[in-house]
């Protein structure tokens, strides 16, 4: 009798310890979407005001220099946050640095709700770099804290998607707005706000992946590299500077070019165009999700070269429908680009200090989004909006080369360890 009392205990023991394991991973499992949208709701604001910037021009009377300035203190602004705090999230939690983001971008969306002038614009361009910046590196890494390892290539699709997906909603949002809605440069950030809200709330109900915590040293960080396979982190993190570099002539010019060359004025048109090429990467990535990340990143480095070669193209042609065939071809190329680099990153990154080294890869990105756009900025100024968009192409595709060389060498190496995905 005893021993089937206390067989009996045993199954409801086992039981019991069943459906607390089930409903931790349930929370977990929403945990996990709950951060995603949060992530996604950070990097919408960031595009916010892409299509607006014509307004802005027409209102205050400047050119495609100050429209360059202006993006480059965004990416400033990131690079800063990644630099200084990247190792906050490791040292401090990721949710308090989520949650510093968050308020950074509602800071950021006030200043432009009442911005009276560039100078307060370019402020608030900062601020909303400050909170990219505190939030891609930490939310990726929490992301694939929140999953078995055996998922991190999930977490990674989701990361991607909720950055590239969250980038382009902003643009075509405000481009509609601005379009179709009254008050193009406010109503559209007031908006926002009301979703940053929803935003803070369900970072509530996200849980703390960092079980030791101290209080963060925000200082110079550096560039945290892998010991290990540290040349193909190099390579993934060399062909994300490429596809930023397009991103960003997108997100900083492709509404001016489509107004100034191809005599395109509808806003709606205008930001659904940088829409395209972020819901075309983030559909690619999708696509592309069970493939190995080398394949995947050596793939979509040959088609940033075809997408590089139709969009001058389409600019030498004033061709509005080959401008965007273009956009389609280059949104599948930096789809497939980031999502394999930012894989190869985070299966590279030592576990302890993942944050850092995600930040670290997002470094390069940002370089990327910030440096060859202020140089097409300039150099318009001198040899016109053509010849400088095929300066920066050529140097895309070198260094576009440079990366598909090194990556393939990486993956046909004996010294490295076999990449997890290929055998899964």
């Amino acid at each position: 009798m005893s021993t089937t009392t206390v067989s009996d205990w045993d199954a409801t023991f086992d039981q019991a310890l069943a459906a607390e394991l089930r409903r931790r991973a349930t929370r977990r499992r929403v945990a996990f979407w709950l951060l995603a949208f949060v992530f996604a709701a950070t990097m919408l604001g960031t595009t916010l005001p892409t299509p607006l910037y014509v307004i802005y021009q027409a209102r205050w009377h400047f050119g495609a220099s100050i429209v360059t300035l202006i993006f480059a203190v965004y990416a400033a602004g990131v690079l800063a946050a990644l630099l200084l705090a990247g190792r906050s999230s490791d040292q401090a939690g990721r949710k308090p640095v989520m949650a510093v983001a968050l308020g950074a971008s509602a800071l950021s969306t006030v200043v432009f709700i009442f911005a009276p002038d560039v100078g307060v614009l370019l402020a608030g361009r900062i601020v909303s770099g400050l909170s990219a910046g505190l939030m891609t590196g930490t939310a990726t890494a929490a992301l694939t804290e929140l999953v078995p390892a055996s998922a991190g290539r999930r977490a990674s699709l989701v990361a991607t998607a909720a950055n590239m997906g969250g980038l382009g909603l902003g643009a075509l949002v405000a481009g509609l707005f601005a379009q179709y809605a009254p008050h193009p440069t406010t109503l559209v950030f007031v908006v926002y706000l009301a979703v940053l809200a929803i935003a803070g709330v369900c970072l509530r109900f996200v849980p703390e992946t960092v079980s030791h915590r101290q209080r963060p040293a925000l200082r110079l960080a550096g560039f945290s590299l892998p010991e290990q396979d540290r040349g193909e982190f190099i390579a993934a993190a060399a062909a994300a500077f490429a596809a930023f570099s397009l991103l960003g002539l997108f997100s900083a010019l492709a509404p001016t070019f489509l107004g100034s060359i191809m005599h395109e004025q509808n806003h709606a048109v205008q930001g659904g165009a940088v829409f395209l090429i972020f819901g075309v990467g983030t559909l690619t990535q999708l696509l592309v999700s069970r493939f190995s990340s080398r394949r995947v990143v050596l793939a979509g480095l040959g088609l940033f070269l075809a997408g590089l070669g139709l969009i001058v193209a389409a600019l030498a042609q004033a061709g509005v429908v080959l401008f965007l065939a273009g956009t389609i071809v280059a949104g599948v190329a930096v789809g497939a680009v980031f999502m394999g680099s930012l894989a190869t990153a985070n299966r590279l990154a030592p576990p302890g200090r993942r944050g850092q080294a995600v930040s670290a890869f997002f470094v390069a990105c940002y370089c990327g989004l910030v440096i060859p756009v202020v140089g097409v900025g300039v150099a318009s100024q001198f040899i016109g909006d053509f010849r400088s968009v095929l300066a920066l192409s050529i140097l895309l595709a070198v260094l576009c080369v440079f990366a598909l060389a090194s990556i393939a060498r990486a993956s046909t190496t004996p010294a490295l360890a076999p990449d997890p995905e290929v055998t899964r």
